[in-house]
């Protein structure tokens, strides 16, 4: 959204369309603008941005509005990071996509649901969002970011930055210039069990990765939440990662074995002080637990 005159044009194109336009770099100038927007009835949100925007956005919405208000989403690939769209089918080229849907008759745009993930815990409140990392995935995060922030150059606003951030960070992980903190969580599941000790890993998320090469959850349990934890000293698994990445847990990947990962309904973490929700970063007290449950269910549209 940064590059040339992007912003410019895009706002431009949906005013001539008939749309309302709001400019928001941070979470108030968010919650300012969708405080406005719904002041009235209001059945469609074109979001153009980043999941940290969507974050903010599906959270203001969930907390404020009654779920028969809440109103179609359509999310377009245009920060750094568009996980959620990928997971919906809408990170093709931005430009073009927003056309299509200017363009589009609006019953040729396929509709797309996916529940958020509700977070509760006295430091952030309650918070909603589809993607959250714990443990070593969220110190890889905040370290793409602040390496993001640390120059202002064309690389380092493309969606490539964060993969260039992560090999980075890998990079001085092999030169032994970084360490990476292993907190001692207890996750306990509904459907899955309890796990204590030092993690590695923390994931959750209602996000399908259909098609996608990463899926690093077990067809384990039921549920709408998706959660994988895993012990720093796993059984096997420098030999496992591969399994892991894409999802394909072997049958001695279980909690014994200090894999913990399948479906759930909700989730409670212990002793957890950092994480970070579609990007977006909180710190917590660990002296309370952070409670998950699934959230308001959004529906999405794609062309």
């Amino acid at each position: 959204m940064s590059l040339r005159d992007r912003a410019e044009r895009s706002a431009a194109r949906v005013s001539g369309r008939g749309g309302a336009v709001f400019e928001v770099t941070d979470l108030d100038e968010i919650e300012a603008a969708l405080e406005q927007a719904t002041k009235k009835a209001v059945s469609r949100l074109v979001i153009a941005g980043g999941d940290g925007t969507l974050q903010g956005t599906v959270s203001w919405l969930a907390r404020n509005l009654a779920r028969d208000r809440l109103p179609e989403l359509i999310v377009l690939s245009a920060g750094r990071t568009n996980y959620v769209a990928g997971d919906i089918g809408s990170r093709r080229h931005f430009p073009d996509t927003l056309e299509t849907i200017l363009c589009a008759d609006p019953a040729s745009l396929h509709p797309v649901e996916r529940a958020t993930l509700e977070l509760r815990h006295p430091s952030l409140g309650q918070q909603h969002g589809f993607f959250m990392a714990g443990a070593t995935v969220d110190e890889i995060i905040r370290y793409v970011h602040r390496w993001q922030a640390s120059r202002d150059n064309w690389w380092r606003r493309r969606h490539a930055a964060s993969t260039l951030g992560v090999l980075s960070l890998g990079a001085r992980w092999a030169a032994r210039q970084h360490h990476f903190e292993l907190p001692e969580l207890d996750v306990e599941c509904d459907t899955l069990g309890r796990m204590s000790g030092a993690c590695r890993f923390l994931l959750l998320t209602t996000l399908t990765h259909a098609g996608s090469p990463v899926d690093p959850y077990a067809e384990r349990g039921t549920g709408a939440l998706r959660l994988t934890a895993v012990r720093h000293r796993a059984h096997r698994l420098p030999l496992r990662i591969s399994r892991l990445v894409r999802g394909a847990f072997s049958p001695p990947m279980d909690r014994a074995h200090g894999y913990l990962s399948g479906r759930c309904n909700a989730a409670r973490v212990g002793n957890l002080a950092r994480i970070t929700l579609d990007g977006q970063e909180f710190d917590l007290d660990p002296a309370a637990p952070l409670e998950v449950r699934p959230g308001p269910t959004f529906r999405f549209l794609r062309p």
